[in-house]
């Protein structure tokens, strides 16, 4: 069900698309091959992916991480030296 709502979302080649655990009922595996394809379509095809997750492994593939607590931003993490840049923009 994961990678048919993944598939569904991508057929019209949004700009932004906001996913709630998308790996959260995949096996580790399928995770991160799900979390890649996410990274290469950023690359490839210029989506954007905002991703809430409790999953820690997905991180390694995000630009940008941002970590909450109580509605807060608690932490940043730049995994791409551009990343920082924008965002202090």
């Amino acid at each position: 069900q994961q990678r048919v709502a993944i598939a569904r979302a991508l057929v019209k080649k949004p700009a932004i698309v906001l996913a709630d655990e998308p790996t959260g009922n995949l096996d580790w595996v399928t995770g991160q091959k799900t979390a890649q394809l996410m990274k290469d379509l950023n690359k490839k095809e210029g989506i954007t992916f905002i991703v809430v997750s409790h999953d820690i492994s997905i991180t390694s593939v995000a630009d940008r991480v941002l970590h909450l607590m109580d509605g807060q931003i608690s932490r940043k993490k730049f995994n791409d030296p551009g990343a920082k840049k924008v965002m202090e923009e």
